[in-house]
């Protein structure tokens, strides 16, 4: 019954007027789609995409669904090969758009999306022209009203599965292919504040991925974005150091996970994290690595761009390898890394005006973890070589305000057991840089320094201990260095001819420093300008070394009578005239000398005896005189008082020389002056006396005072080069080594 009772209804109306010209309004609606509606879209996309570009636009014919409210087109491509997609996909929400008088899309998703951005070498960008396009319909068309226009809801936008490949000039055009890339946002309402949720994930040459999260409010363009990258090849920056440093980066991995804070599309304020591991740089004109490390992190940095202000809490330094090399040419690797400023032009100065703000930044502290800092001299024959390692500590308030010195706190040792320690407070981001700090050096076995020692010194070194403490304070463009160095029981080697040897009295100036426990003390100080292409800091110190041992050795005497707290002139004895005999006050002499050889024994006394040809030979020709009276009977008591005995003895002597005949004398004492006068010494005796005046000395140190032979040398030269050399009756010392 109710199957019957159907069929008769749609019998009827079949029949109807009604229903036939709804089939025919379907079927003029169904042609018109494919005749009018269809082609009015395909042409009314491309002549949009054309007006908004400048470009033409490829693609496969729009597939319309209109009950379902979605088109989509296949194959899409711009005529100047910026980007192409497989396919878009649009979903319109018609009802709800009818309702709200808005377009209202569910969704467009958009695969296989390509996009080119590169950079050409004049600067511009390959869709440098779509910019100056838009910017030319922006300046003819007439400003629209916000309310006339027709407002547009996207409530999802998806690119999936897409690829964007960039280049940059200031990046050296490295290539970057971001595949894959995907990219959600939802909620684009531009009728209200609303924020939208966008995320955004992409691989970046296979290797590293970025992703990119976060609220924003699309009509302000205000919003925060969660960035994380990992794994970016910091290579990648090797254009942007060319032009602040000579540096080549062969090696290391960036990453970072930061929070930025947009206000109308401009990013205001930076928080987060980061790591730069592995890093590896070289000098772009030498072979050796200057800077390795394992990992440079940071942690809470803020960065205030407005305000142009970094702060960071805390930055880690991990296992830092650094070299300071100087080459065959004696040129530094640290020179080669240098790039020179070239002088500003005052006309550019002037058109630019004031000078902007400059960045301010604070660093609270940067820990260094294990660092090693090679010296390596290869000007020297043998190479020098030094590693200052598992350098660990502190550098608190790092910081670009003029006022603020950051502290330095390191300790590590030199080549696995010299113990070295870094102090101070410096602040290098001055206008006017300033450093105060002491490095030092504990028991650094000198056995390595003999290239030094040899170059410039033109000895060897087999052994020793060094510690030195390294006092430089640097400011107002000068720099004042105060070195206490301690040597402990130093041993020379074999003699060489260096190629920079400076005149050094070396071996003396220490012997003379080296006390009973084998140690040496020397302070010395340098200052210069290292702005002058004159200074070589290494040249300085070794001539403020030379200096100060040359003051030593130029008095060595005054030296050793500082030494033993005494204004005694401890360089000679003094002789009584004809005679060898040590008097008491040289006796005394003689002691003091002896303290101070055990206070220095390394130093060796060279002891040569001179005498005095008018007093000296007087004096011998009345030894002979007296010695012909006693054999003529005069007894000593006779010599001393000048007595009756003495008186006949000499008037006998006088007449029998025959004298008589040649002097008006008549007084005993006159006759005994001419009997001297007439006397003749061989030269020789004066040449004996002066030996004989050496031979007591080194006598009276051996056999009185214990001192070992071999520290007293006998110099039995007496020739007298000049006339002052023969007018001393005494005994004078030098210092050997």
């Amino acid at each position: 019954m109710g199957r019957h009772l159907f069929n008769r209804v749609i019998s009827r109306l079949y029949r109807s007027i009604i229903l036939r010209v709804l089939i025919i309004l379907f079927v003029l609606l169904y042609v018109a789609y494919y005749t009018l509606i269809l082609p009015w879209v395909n042409r009314s996309v491309s002549e949009q995409y054309r007006q908004q570009t400048g470009h033409g636009l490829h693609h496969d014919k729009i597939n319309l669904q209109l009950f379902k409210c979605n088109f989509s087109v296949g194959h899409l491509k711009d005529a100047a090969n910026l980007w192409q997609a497989d396919d878009v996909n649009i979903n319109l929400a018609c009802m709800q758009s009818l309702r709200e008088r808005s377009i209202v899309i569910n969704e467009i998703t958009i695969r296989q999306l390509k996009a080119t951005a590169v950079q050409q070498e004049s600067g511009l960008w390959n869709f440098d022209d779509v910019i100056k396009h838009q910017q030319a319909i922006a300046k003819a068309a007439p400003a629209k009203s916000e309310k006339s226009a027709v407002p547009v809801i996207i409530k999802k936008l998806t690119v999936i599965n897409s690829a964007v490949h960039s280049s940059m000039l200031a990046l050296k055009n490295v290539s970057v292919d971001a595949a894959p890339l995907n990219f959600s946002i939802e909620n684009i309402d531009l009728r209200n504040h609303k924020s939208s949720g966008f995320s955004l994930k992409a691989d970046l040459n296979k290797s590293a991925r970025i992703s990119l999260t976060g609220q924003i409010d699309i009509s302000s363009l205000s919003g925060t974005v969660e960035v994380n990258a990992n794994n970016i090849p910091f290579i990648w920056f090797n254009g942007l150091l060319e032009p602040y440093v000579r540096l080549e980066v062969l090696n290391g991995a960036f990453e970072f996970h930061n929070r930025i804070d947009l206000i109308a599309g401009a990013p205001q304020k930076i928080t987060g994290k980061g790591r730069l591991s592995d890093l590896k740089l070289r000098p772009t004109s030498m072979e050796q690595d200057a800077v390795k490390w394992k990992s440079l992190e940071w942690e809470d940095a803020e960065i205030l761009l407005t305000e142009k202000s970094i702060h960071v809490p805390l930055v880690t330094l991990n296992e830092l390898d650094g070299q300071f090399i100087i080459d065959k040419d004696r040129k530094t690797n640290v020179q080669a890394m240098i790039v020179t400023p070239a002088p500003a032009s005052t006309t550019t100065i002037a058109a630019v005006g004031p000078s902007k703000k400059p960045w301010q930044f604070a660093v609270d502290r940067l820990a260094v973890n294990k660092a090693a800092i090679g010296f390596y001299d290869q000007s020297l024959v043998p190479s020098f070589t030094a590693i200052v390692q598992n350098f660990t500590g502190s550098i608190i308030n790092i910081s670009s305000d003029e006022n603020t010195l950051a502290s330095i706190d390191l300790n590590g040792n030199v080549d696995g057991y010299a113990p070295v320690t870094l102090k101070g407070k410096a602040n290098i981001f001055r206008a006017a840089p300033k450093l105060d700090a002491l490095l030092s050096f504990k028991q650094m076995d000198m056995g390595a320094l003999s290239p030094y020692s040899a170059e410039y010194a033109g000895w060897k070194i087999n052994k020793g201990l060094l510690s030195a403490d390294l006092n430089y304070h640097y400011e107002d463009g000068k720099i004042l260095g105060k070195n206490h160095v301690v040597i402990d029981h130093l041993e020379f080697g074999e003699k060489v001819r260096g190629t920079h040897v400076v005149d050094i009295p070396l071996r003396l100036g220490l012997a003379m420093l080296t006390d009973e426990n084998g140690k040496a003390i020397l302070d010395t100080e340098i200052s210069g300008t290292p702005s002058d292409p004159q200074f070589k800091l290494r040249d300085i110190i070794v001539r403020a070394l030379g200096n100060t041992l040359k003051k030593i050795v130029s008095s060595p005497f005054k030296f050793i009578s500082n030494l033993l707290n005494t204004k005694e002139d401890l360089g000679k004895i003094q002789f009584t005239s004809g005679e060898s005999q040590l008097t008491d006050t040289a006796k005394e002499k003689l002691n003091l000398l002896t303290e101070a050889l055990k206070k220095r024994p390394n130093m060796r006394l060279s002891v040569q005896g001179t005498y005095d040809e008018k007093s000296d030979l007087v004096a011998l020709k009345e030894e002979q005189v007296k010695s012909a009276l006693q054999k003529s009977g005069v007894t000593l008591d006779s010599l001393k008082a000048h007595d009756e005995a003495w008186s006949k003895a000499v008037s006998e002597k006088y007449t029998g020389l025959g004298l008589a005949d040649k002097n008006s004398v008549s007084g005993a004492e006159e006759k005994y002056l001419a009997l001297i006068a007439a006397e003749s010494v061989n030269p020789e005796r004066l040449t004996r006396l002066a030996h004989e005046r050496a031979q007591a000395v080194k006598q009276y140190f051996i056999l009185q005072l214990g001192v070992s032979g071999e520290t007293i040398l006998l110099n039995s030269e007496t020739r007298c080069e000049k006339a002052e050399q023969c007018a001393t009756s005494e005994a004078i010392f030098t210092l050997e080594v």
